[in-house]
């Protein structure tokens, strides 16, 4: 009898503050996917990115794990002149395994992160727009090998009784770095 009430305020106690049991699974390691490639860093937090290939308009899928994010290999690179680089992460790996990085979903527009590949300086980009579509309606231009270099970073959202129902798209630009002379670069 003593064992089941202790299980039981231990159970209510969890609830309360919400506490995860040890015995809880826990989200999958950002290791997962291969090797890092480039990171993200947003809001004190650096998620590596891993290489993933789809087809533009297919399925996106980025590594299996909510703590790291997917590059597309079929579109621009972080550090090409022009097009859309695309990455793609996981909203959500699980129940209480939230995506690494989630806070640009909610970001005011003109906020800004920086992107890296490995190995070299990392560019900060500004949030300029963000597009929320039913699942399956993506945009061509977040595939556009044309135009300004931009980041589309693209996940699933509106969870509805285990399923996403939305895509949601944050388009950023390169903040132009200004020189000691004072000219910008893209």
């Amino acid at each position: 009898m003593k064992r089941v009430v202790i299980a039981v305020v231990t159970a209510v106690l969890a609830t309360l503050v919400s506490w995860t049991p040890a015995h809880a699974a826990s989200c999958p390691p950002a290791s997962i996917g291969g090797r890092t490639v480039a990171v993200v860093s947003v809001g004190g937090k650096t998620v590596p990115v891993k290489n993933v290939t789809f087809r533009n308009g297919g399925v996106l899928l980025p590594p299996a794990t909510n703590q790291a994010a997917g590059i597309s290999i079929r579109n621009a690179s972080l550090n090409a002149k022009k097009g859309a680089t695309v990455i793609t992460w996981h909203v959500r790996y699980g129940p209480g395994c939230n995506g690494s990085l989630n806070s640009l979903i909610t970001m005011p527009i003109g906020s800004t992160f920086t992107v890296g590949s490995v190995g070299k300086p990392a560019r900060t980009y500004q949030i300029s727009s963000r597009v929320t579509v039913p699942k399956g309606k993506l945009q061509k231009s977040w595939f556009a090998t044309t135009g300004a270099h931009r980041l589309v970073l693209i996940t699933c959202a509106d969870l509805r009784g285990g399923h996403f129902q939305k895509t949601t798209a944050i388009i950023a630009t390169p903040v132009p770095v200004v020189t000691l002379g004072g000219t910008p670069t893209p």
